[in-house]
């Protein structure tokens, strides 16, 4: 029979029975995270903040009715939760922990009536063109004009798109160097 080791992590009252192997995984990843975090001022709070992610993951694999957590329950929960990536070049491999993806507001030509603004807000908010185009017609009936104003200024300033089709490649495409 396995060793089983218990843990706690931040923020979960109960202890994790982790596997031998799941509980040297989970170490080596806290160890490399801490390690790359040295000299991160908030470096103690991002670790905290993993350690209550991976707890979250543990959580439900404990949650399923499993009496144990072994190593795939552990690499998997890393996996989801992703590495530490200082920025500083050190690892090229590591991951950051999944943030939503910055979605560009912009003009589409394709379909426009006018200036194409109603499209690429209807692209960027997720909402059906033609709602957002009858709501933008009865704001601007409330607001007496004003966002008309505001349509002309977007028209202006606005990057120009050809298609729905070019703008989903846009908002996918990664993010080049800062």
């Amino acid at each position: 029979m396995e060793k089983l080791t218990s843990i706690k992590l931040t923020d979960h009252p109960n202890e994790f029975p982790l596997e031998e192997d799941a509980y040297q995984v989970l170490n080596q990843y806290f160890d490399g995270a801490r390690a790359r975090l040295r000299t991160d001022p908030d470096g103690d709070e991002v670790l905290r903040d993993l350690e209550r992610s991976i707890g979250d993951r543990l959580d439900g694999v404990i949650q399923s009715g499993k009496a144990r957590i072994g190593r795939a329950d552990v690499e998997a929960a890393i996996k989801e939760v992703g590495y530490v990536d200082t920025g500083d070049g050190s690892d090229s491999t590591a991951v950051v922990p999944s943030l939503p993806k910055a979605r560009p507001l912009v003009r589409i030509k394709e379909g426009q009536w006018l200036a194409g603004v109603c499209n690429g807000l209807a692209a960027y908010s997720g909402i059906r063109l033609d709602w957002l185009r009858t709501i933008a017609l009865f704001l601007t009936v409330l607001t007496g004009g004003f966002l008309i104003l505001v349509y002309a200024v977007m028209a202006i300033a606005l990057p120009v798109v050809e298609t729905r089709a070019d703008y989903e490649a846009l908002r996918n495409a990664p993010a080049g160097p800062a």
